[in-house]
């Protein structure tokens, strides 16, 4: 089953009176008969493909001309599937399915047409051909570029924009020529008889990965090589192409060549995606396939590393094609540029907002390398060559954004600069004058000013869902699986629009009640990009939270969020009641039964660098208190210090008998008492409480309690709830505990726990 890329598809738009909406593509089966009796072709294809989350028209393209049509086995005239204007230039425009077809619905396609020249623009240095020579030879290639529009699938196979991947199906029949016929082609090939053949190509192509040539057999040259991988360990037959009026091309010595170059980049890159073949045709031009190329010998080591970056890791929207072809460049260069960034220069436009777009920026070679040397500049260039291996390894197989680069580079380095240099450098937008005010609430009421003196650890801005469904109702995570986090982003500026802002989630696996910018919040678990944000309003944004980062289950996950848009950071050290750009959620829900118990350890820090700490934590129900119900947990220093030293004598007595056991036999905590605590004989609590001494929350102290805290030092409590015996089932309870200073009463964090009665 194909990937649902649906995230990476342009917006829906009304055209021509039409709601024009994205399609999923399942499967494309094609068939195309050549006739050499009549210099003729057509073409039959059929697409099965679901609906997004709107109803609306379907979209998808081919530049022949349809002259018969089924939707769903039913006849549909020809002229309800004409091409419409979206906005993305010449020869860009996109046929719309003129009929409402539900949201989620699933339908078929069927489309027959005449094969002939593409009726686009097939200028370049290696364009499509559908031509017939004397014999009859056919000379038939699908010519793709990605600096002309519609010169993909598109061409000659009903598609779609290059966001989606699907399975794909060509039949290729050569009739009415005694002449055989070869085709050159990175699909799998099965013969079906004289100059007639299935190819078939993996779910994860899209519309710019389908390598196709056919040539008579007599008119072209083949060598093949085999080349065993040095990280994979795959063995790769290598073919390679050529014409035989060609003279200058060795086919040899390229083949051996390309050996070289898959080698050097599995071992710089990652494991080579694309099976047992690659595939050269050395014809003209220079243009990428996925385990593939049309080149001329000199381009070879540009074109194989593009079945890395390019054809391993595609460029979701026709915008990010410059990603690849910078890095590519950078990669020819040698790999070592280094040249800081220069805000005193003018903007560059990499990645237009122009969704509709079908052409890849013609500075994507020049200024995408000059991009990759900014970066290369801000993280060291070995710092980043790693983290693009790394991201090769999340995304292999599969399409990303431009924005994909921007949050990981930010989330794995912190490097909030980032933000800035993407939105000047790569999507070409100014310094905005005046600055936009992004903010998260931190309590339903906050106005958003700055510095908010309420409750502040539970942003109702916040929220984490186990599935990406869209809900905003807040949810533990759920370990073992990926998780969505949610932000709802507002723009307090009267005027200024946000041209383009990056929202930075990071999770603590233990409560605390403060944290503060950058320390606390960079680097990042999750991070999502966003755009365009006009004044006065807000957008709801989202995040993956990969599985490998949700802690394990009953882990206390505090989440922190932090908003950055150029010209408007969050101050250094800020907490998040200082600047509204940062907002955090230290909430624990929890199930318990009557007469059960919780215990939620967390950290108290005290960030003043020569003050003692006089603290009070209070505790603050939001329902009748029950007296006993609520209490702190905390060790008892001399205790502890008692006991310490009890074990270390017990310890050297063991070691003199021989008993001592080594490290690698000391038993191992569970993995479920990592988090909160619901047993007097969890590991855990033995673990930070062992000399523990627990204090009743009462209403005499009007529920504080003093505490002490040296400088820059931290220490470490438990609020312990325990659920009444006669407690209703289906009840709610939900407490806060503040950090509050002594000395001037003020707030300085908090945490939130909910109980729900089971």
């Amino acid at each position: 089953m194909a990937s649902d890329n649906l995230q990476y598809a342009p917006q829906p738009k009304l055209v021509d009176g039409l709601f024009g909406v994205p399609m999923d593509i399942q499967t494309i089966d094609a068939h195309v008969v050549f006739d050499g009796s009549t210099s003729t072709a057509t073409g039959d294809a059929t697409l099965t493909y679901l609906m997004g989350g709107q109803d609306g028209c379907p979209i998808f393209d081919l530049r022949q001309t349809i002259t018969s049509a089924w939707l769903d086995g039913v006849p549909i005239a020809p002229t309800l599937l004409a091409h419409h204007d979206f906005g993305g230039g010449p020869n860009a425009d996109l046929r719309i399915v003129a009929m409402v077809q539900t949201a989620h619905s699933a339908h078929t396609l069927r489309v027959q047409y005449a094969v002939g020249v593409p009726q686009t623009d097939v200028a370049g240095n290696y364009t499509p051909h559908v031509v017939w020579d004397a014999g009859p030879r056919l000379r038939f290639n699908f010519g793709f570029t990605d600096l002309r529009p519609s010169r993909y699938l598109e061409a000659f196979i009903p598609a779609n924009l290059i966001y989606d991947q699907f399975q794909l199906t060509i039949e290729i029949d050569i009739q009415n020529t005694a002449i055989a016929h070869s085709v050159i082609t990175n699909g799998a090939v099965t013969s079906l008889g004289a100059n007639h053949w299935s190819i078939s190509f993996p779910d994860r192509f899209s519309a710019l990965s389908t390598l196709l040539d056919v040539r008579a057999t007599d008119t072209v040259t083949l060598w093949t090589d085999l080349l065993t991988l040095p990280v994979s360990g795959n063995v790769v037959t290598i073919e390679g192409w050529k014409l035989n009026t060609d003279m200058a091309t060795d086919l040899v010595n390229s083949v051996n060549n390309i050996k070289a170059y898959l080698s050097t980049n599995e071992n710089d890159v990652g494991p080579y995606l694309h099976g047992s073949r690659y595939v050269a045709f050395l014809s003209a031009g220079g243009m990428e396939y996925e385990g593939g190329t049309t080149s001329v010998p000199a381009s070879l080591r540009h074109e194989t590393y593009h079945s890395w970056w390019a054809r391993g890791v595609k460029p979701a929207r026709q915008q990010d094609g410059w990603w690849d072809e910078g890095w590519d460049v950078y990669h020819d260069n040698g790999s070592m540029g280094a040249t800081p960034f220069n805000f005193a220069n003018p903007p560059i436009e990499l990645c237009s907002q122009n969704e509709w777009q079908r052409v890849t920026a013609s500075n994507a070679y020049g200024d995408g390398e000059a991009f990759w040397e900014g970066v290369a500049a801000l993280l060291g260039v070995a710092t980043l060559k790693s983290l693009m291996r790394e991201f090769y390894s999340q995304f292999k197989g599969r399409v990303a954004a431009t924005y994909d680069f921007e949050a990981f580079l930010l989330c794995k380095t912190g490097n909030a600069q980032l933000v800035n240099a993407f939105h000047r450098f790569a999507y070409g937008f100014t310094t905005p004058v005046p600055v936009p005010d992004l903010w998260l609430r931190d309590e339903i009421g906050d106005p958003g000013n700055n510095a908010w003196a309420g409750r502040f650890w539970d942003s109702p801005d916040l929220w984490v869902r186990n599935a990406d469904d869209g809900s905003s109702v807040h949810q533990n995570p759920e370990y073992g699986q990926d998780n969505w986090i949610y932000a709802r982003v507002r723009n307090r500026s009267p005027s200024a629009t946000a041209q383009h802002f990056a929202v930075a989630f990071q999770v603590k696996t233990f409560a605390g009640t403060q944290f503060s910018y950058p320390a606390d919040f960079l680097p990042c678990a999750a991070a999502v990009v966003g755009f365009n944000l006009s004044a006065g309003q807000s957008t709801v944004l989202k995040a993956r939270w990969p599985t490998s980062l949700v802690p394990p289950a009953g882990t206390h996950a505090c989440l922190l969020a932090s908003v950055l848009t150029p010209g408007d950071f969050p101050a250094i050290a800020a907490h998040a009641w200082e600047h509204n750009n940062l907002a955090q959620k230290n909430l624990t829900i929890i199930d318990l039964r009557p007469n059960e118990f919780i215990v939620i350890p967390f950290v108290v820090p005290n960030l003043f660098r020569r003050v003692i700490g006089e603290f009070a934590l209070q505790l603050i129900p939001h329902q009748k208190f029950i007296p006993e119900s609520v209490s702190l947990i905390r060790s008892d220093g001399k205790l502890a210090e008692k006991r310490r030293r009890s074990r270390l004598a017990q310890n050297a007595k063991n070691m003199a008998a021989g008993q001592l056991s080594d490290c690698g036999q000391q038993p191992q905590l569970p993995l479920k008492d990592w988090g909160w605590i619901t047993a007097d004989d969890s590991p855990r609590f033995a673990e930070l409480f062992a000399d523990r001494v627990e204090m009743p929350f009462t209403k005499n102290s009007g529920f504080k309690m003093p505490i002490d805290v040296q400088p820059t030092e931290q220490h470490v409590y438990g609020l312990k709830v325990i659920v009444p015996p006669n407690a209703v089932i289906g009840e709610v309870m939900k407490f806060d505990l503040a950090q509050v200073d002594r000395r001037s009463g003020k707030i300085l964090g908090g945490i939130a726990a909910e109980i729900r009665v089971r």
